[in-house]
């Protein structure tokens, strides 16, 4: 397949794996999760590992380093994920089936498809002032599994096959304070059918977003 011109990838190595499994259960210990919606295709110690891969492979990609701080039990706030060029993002990062990974991949994903469209909750707005780079938004595949997920479990079968991730682009503190959040997915030009989300969202197709690889010049 051929990568989207405005993406970038970045394999994971080992030691990002392993840092990313430690603080899994480190933030599954430590921080409760407000939702996790029934359907969804992670525990929460996986959408933990998720979370923090993808701040990993960013901080790889800026600085070279595999690493993470561990404060969770200090209770700090959350300061941001990524300092680049003295400016913090937030990393937003999603582990999406692989039907429509291969799509998003390539970038002929619609908006309107399921995971058509990258989503920061309007619950983060808060924060946004911590944020003055603005939001990294990252992509990882999973494929179908035999192993049913449970409540407390991080299944070897999810983070082994994850080998490595895309980075979409980034939106701007001024970006997405322009939009009005909304609950439901872009319709679908000819059915009209949408996709809600279970709280409202700022909403991007890869189409709006601006390539990581300006932040790198």
């Amino acid at each position: 397949m051929q990568l989207y011109k405005n993406f970038l990838r970045i394999e994971i190595t080992p030691t990002m794996r392993e840092i990313a499994v430690y603080h899994a259960w480190r933030r599954s210990a430590k921080i409760k999760r407000r939702f996790i919606p029934a359907g969804a295709p992670l525990s929460a110690p996986e959408s933990n590992f998720v979370g923090a891969l993808g701040e990993i492979a960013v901080r790889y990609l800026i600085s070279g380093e595999e690493e993470l701080e561990d404060d969770y039990d200090a209770g700090k706030t959350d300061r941001g994920d990524a300092q680049i060029n003295g400016k913090m993002y937030d990393v937003k990062s999603e582990a999406i089936p692989l039907k429509y990974y291969n799509k998003l991949y390539t970038g002929s994903i619609k908006a309107y498809e399921p995971y058509g469209c990258r989503v920061w909750t309007a619950k983060h707005l808060k924060h946004l002032t911590k944020y003055n780079g603005g939001v990294i938004f990252t992509a990882m595949p999973i494929a179908d599994t035999e192993e049913e997920k449970q409540e407390d479990a991080l299944r070897a079968s999810v983070t082994e096959q994850i080998n490595h991730l895309i980075l979409i682009g980034y939106t701007t503190p001024d970006q997405i304070q322009a939009r009005r959040p909304g609950r439901y997915s872009p319709p679908h030009p000819h059915s009209g059918k949408r996709f809600r989300y279970h709280s409202p969202n700022f909403i991007f197709h890869h189409s709006e977003l601006l390539s990581v690889k300006n932040l790198l010049k």
